[in-house]
């Protein structure tokens, strides 16, 4: 005999049904609870270090440069490889005007590919 038939006489499929849906509703709002937090970490890192750049360009003082690396911090707990990687090419072209425009565009187009909001 087939269980389900069993439990379902027994009126209690309904009562599993019910607690299995329960659960899996459960389980899924808690997943994008989760998701929404990390996507919310992840954006105020980006925003943060979006101004701690601006900040380091206008004011180019040590206090600033100290900003920019705290939300670079930032970034490096919450942010994928990739986005890292383009964070650090930008950096690393500090003298270089023309290679430092490629590396921004570059940060840019991996920040909204990783927020999921590329064009």
């Amino acid at each position: 005999m087939d269980y389900i038939q069993i439990l379902s006489a027994a009126g209690i499929g309904g009562t599993i049904g019910s607690l299995l849906t329960t659960l899996v509703q459960a389980w899924i709002t808690n997943k994008q609870h989760l998701n929404n937090r990390f996507f919310q970490a992840k954006k105020e890192a980006y925003i943060g270090l979006a101004d701690a750049l601006r900040l380091a360009a206008v004011e180019g003082s040590d206090k600033a440069a100290k900003n920019f690396a705290y939300w670079q911090l930032r970034c490096d707990l919450v942010a994928p490889r990739e986005v890292r990687k383009a964070i650090q090419e930008l950096i690393d072209t500090n003298e270089n005007m023309e290679a430092r425009d490629i590396a921004f565009e570059k940060l840019i187009e991996v920040l909204q590919k990783d927020l999921g909001i590329e064009n």
